[in-house]
């Protein structure tokens, strides 16, 4: 589970958020890259999902996240 205290600072603001606990495993970038990013040798949100698809992708990677550094807010 992502915790929130540690979101990396290079995620935009809003619900998703990638925390420091990230391997760069790029799973999440290759699933969503419409939402997710690389910065700085981890990965990070980088636009919010803007609709249902979007929101299920990230939802999607955040499942498959090896090491559970994908969170949401709500």
């Amino acid at each position: 589970m992502a915790h929130l205290n540690q979101r990396r600072p290079q995620n935009i603001s809003g619900d998703f958020y990638v925390d420091s606990t990230c391997i760069d495993c790029d799973t999440c970038r290759w699933m969503t890259p419409e939402v997710f990013h690389r910065a700085d040798q981890q990965s990070a949100v980088y636009h919010q999902p803007a609709n249902d698809t979007e929101r299920l992708r990230a939802l999607q990677a955040l499942l498959s996240c090896p090491t559970s550094s994908i969170g949401t807010v709500e």
